[in-house]
């Protein structure tokens, strides 16, 4: 008995090194430049002496998140615009002033860990951003009442928006739009390494998501993704995402069930050039999941251009103006 005893401790103790190691040495490697995603960024950097300024809301726990409001016209909706992955609220003015010119007034927000809300790339616990998106929706709320409001989200921001409207906070929108999402890296729409924008220490995500499962949460401010974030690029930017902020912007490892679940009118626009996903995978698997989100392939667009082209900013500006009007007035 003692000897299986003593056997018992020992590969319970090989397991627990075998842990160790595993979280210890898989880390994230920052990828080589772009050439596209950075041709992008000098275009948003443009953009920054141009724009509203910063406004605050100060969150549950006190920290203050930053956003810029543009202006539509009463009774033309309210937008939320999530940015993607290391962005902020300058890379989404393009899309923000487009849906001015239809009269929809955005909130466009600096995601907890990016921009100017709270220490880059990290935030506290997970489920932390759904607290901020509940603390902005309350202003809206307060400051518009009777608007009907659209969730819009870009990239792994696009991810975010079908998280929340998938869950608890969905039903406080009238409708979600998308451009080029996120859905998972086991999806078919997903390039291997997102097409060269990121590297995922895979071993450490796995192993850290095991623990999260037993309630072991303590080692969720470790990184597990780097991005092909140029060092001189404009704004703040997040180069590094840790595993709990990474995960939070997420869908749930269930994907399809997170589409499925959500029942307000949703769309996605994607480019066919995209460099980070098959567009013409979309269709058939966002149909397969939830057939009442629609999904628009615009030719010769590729992953940014859906924010940042106006031909692109037009239609995207187009498909919020007929969700907004299908919407059942507050």
């Amino acid at each position: 008995m003692r000897l299986i005893a003593s056997a018992s401790i020992a590969i319970a103790l090989l397991v627990i090194a075998g842990f160790a190691a595993t979280i210890a040495l898989s880390r994230p490697k920052a990828p080589p430049p772009m050439p596209a995603m950075e041709a992008a960024g000098q275009t948003i950097g443009r953009w920054m002496n141009d724009l509203p300024p910063y406004a605050f809301l100060t969150a549950r726990d006190g920290t203050r998140l930053g956003y810029r409001f543009f202006e539509g016209r009463p009774g033309g909706g309210i937008a939320v615009v999530v940015h993607g992955s290391t962005g902020s609220s300058i890379s989404m003015a393009g899309v923000a002033r487009a849906l001015a010119a239809k009269g929809v007034a955005s909130y466009v927000l600096d995601l907890r860990g990016h921009g100017e809300s709270g220490p880059l790339g990290d935030i506290a616990y997970r489920g932390q951003l759904e607290d901020d998106m509940a603390d902005l929706l309350a202003t809206v709320e307060q400051r518009h009442p009777g608007e009907r409001r659209i969730l819009m989200g870009h990239s792994l921001g696009g991810a975010f928006a079908f998280r929340i409207a998938a869950g608890p906070l969905g039903g406080r929108f009238d409708a979600v739009l998308a451009t080029s999402p996120f859905l998972s890296p086991e999806a078919p729409v997903s390039r291997p390494s997102s097409g060269g924008w990121a590297d995922a220490a895979v071993p450490r995500i796995m192993a850290l998501s095991l623990l999260d499962s037993l309630g072991i949460s303590a080692f969720g401010g470790l990184p597990v993704v780097a991005y092909a974030v140029p060092p001189d690029a404009p704004g703040k930017r997040a180069s590094v995402y840790s595993h709990r902020l990474l995960a939070n912007m997420s869908l749930p490892r269930d994907w399809r069930a997170a589409l499925a679940a959500i029942a307000r009118p949703a769309a996605i626009i994607i480019g066919a050039d995209d460099e980070l996903f098959f567009a013409n995978a979309y269709a058939a698997a966002v149909t397969a999941a939830n057939p009442r989100i629609a999904v628009e392939v615009l030719p010769g667009m590729d992953h940014m251009a859906t924010t940042l082209q106006p031909a692109a900013l037009e239609r995207l500006a187009d498909t919020v103006a007929k969700l907004r009007d299908a919407a059942p007035a507050r």
